[in-house]
């Protein structure tokens, strides 16, 4: 027997949701971005905040980076733990969260000889993407957000933490792998970026599931470790 499409349910719900908040939700990521700061690289410590996490918890922990450090290069350089104590050993994978940021902006550096991303401005939006899911440690996620969000191409940024909620509602196919690349499929361009704006919005407002048991495919990267040492995780 087939599976039922989940279009029927996904529409229903984003109805549900545009009556709520309205038909344009603001992002939430460049709140408190000085007028000096970098937006791009601003996002790109947001998103991560933000992979599997509200974006009310990413805000203030994105925040608490920045008031923390001097610039990019010292979060890059400081150690795990250090960030882990930044953010809160509370937060969701925050060992992972820190290794995986600092893993990106090391291998940005050596790309670039500097913590920047203005460079994808001007890039084809397939280069972009490509670009930033080739960054150690980064998630489809964080490289899908920015790409919408940021960057005007199109992606459907999903983490399991939103994979979760649409599949109790009906409004998405079981598998995460399948469900990610539907849902690019189904927002033609330009639909994508509000309608994420709204179920993001929406999972800021529901109550945290339990973290997946395991590494998913997806979740390509390097794996936490303790104190400053990284290491790159296998893919499962």
């Amino acid at each position: 027997m087939a599976s039922p499409d989940p279009t029927k349910k996904l529409n229903a719900l984003l109805k549900k949701l545009r009556s709520t908040y309205g038909e344009t939700v603001a992002d939430p990521a460049l709140e408190g971005c000085p007028p000096e700061g970098d937006p791009l690289v601003w996002s790109f410590v947001f998103a991560f905040m933000a992979w599997e996490a509200s974006t009310s918890r990413a805000v203030i922990a994105t925040k608490r980076i920045h008031q923390s450090v001097v610039d990019y290069n010292e979060l890059r350089v400081c150690l795990n733990d250090e960030l882990v104590s930044i953010i809160g050993d509370r937060y969701p994978r925050a060992l992972e969260r820190a290794t995986r940021l600092r893993s990106a902006l090391n291998d940005l550096y050596r790309r670039e000889h500097s913590v920047s991303l203005r460079r994808l401005i001007d890039m084809p939006k397939r280069e972009a993407r490509q670009f930033l899911d080739s960054l150690d440690g980064t998630p489809g996620f964080v490289s899908g957000r920015m790409l919408l969000l940021n960057l005007g191409g199109h992606a459907f940024p999903l983490d399991h933490r939103l994979h979760q909620a649409l599949v109790a509602e009906g409004a998405a196919p079981a598998d995460f792998d399948e469900a990610a690349a539907w849902l690019e499929r189904t927002f033609r361009v330009g639909e994508a970026a509000p309608a994420y704006a709204l179920l993001e919005a929406w999972m800021n407002d529901r109550p945290a599931p339990k973290a997946p048991a395991r590494t998913r495919r997806s979740d390509k990267g390097t794996a936490p470790t303790s104190g400053g040492r990284t290491k790159k995780a296998t893919k499962s």
